[in-house]
């Protein structure tokens, strides 16, 4: 899964820890930090799922923790229970991480694969993926996805949704204001939640009672 940066990737992560059934999923989200190693990564997966490691961890290799990760993955197998292992900001993984997770990929039974791997990443991460030596990895993914920044319809109907959680039912930015914080942000969520609040702040410091456009093209200066 991949997007410009704002677009909502990491909700998404979100969303699938809490809505994956847990009887029959343990879904678990991985964060990267920038050209983590296949064994810091090995680590953080096995941390993830909760599988104990020995005292003796800190020197361990990494066949010596992917071995124990492959251990723990055919035990879940023995109680039909699947891991999906999330990982969020992938194009920060080293070229040998990558590779690892192609190996992850391939732990199986004859019958099924045994996991699950999410890479939601920015879209440099496909274009890295087009060079020859990802071609195996390539080879496993079964579907791509990308997150497209809101079209102005649906950047309206964001705002209010926003603020109806917030408890408006009224509709507080008029339209002109609304498109002048489409066109703003580009209809990138994150840009659009940056305007709307300062834009909210300046309206409510010039004792506004709706955000309009001079408002909103004031943050946007201001920004």
């Amino acid at each position: 899964l991949t997007g410009v940066s704002g677009t909502g990737k990491t909700l998404v992560s979100q969303m699938l820890l809490k809505d994956l059934d847990p009887s029959v999923y343990q879904p678990i989200l991985v964060l990267v930090s920038p050209n983590m190693s296949k064994t810091a990564l090995l680590k953080e997966i096995l941390a993830e799922l909760g599988v104990p490691t020995a005292e003796n961890a800190a020197g361990a290799s990494a066949q010596d923790l992917l071995r124990q990760l492959q251990d723990y993955i055919i035990a879940l197998r023995d109680i039909r229970r699947k891991p999906v292992i999330i990982i969020d900001e992938c194009h920060f993984l080293s070229a040998e991480s990558l590779h690892m997770v192609r190996t992850i990929s391939n732990i199986e039974m004859a019958e099924c694969k045994l996991s699950t791997c999410i890479l939601l990443g920015e879209q440099r991460f496909l274009k890295r993926l087009e060079h020859p030596s990802y071609l195996s990895l390539r080879n496993r993914m079964y579907l791509r996805s990308e997150l497209q920044p809101l079209k102005k319809e649906d950047c309206e109907q964001y705002i209010k949704f926003r603020l109806l959680v917030a408890g408006r039912e009224a509709d507080l930015f008029d339209r002109q204001a609304v498109e002048a914080v489409h066109k703003a942000s580009g209809g990138i969520c994150r840009q659009i939640n940056k305007l709307c609040m300062l834009a909210l702040l300046e309206g409510f410091t010039q004792r506004k009672e709706r955000i309009d456009q001079a408002i909103v093209e004031q943050c946007v200066r201001q920004m």
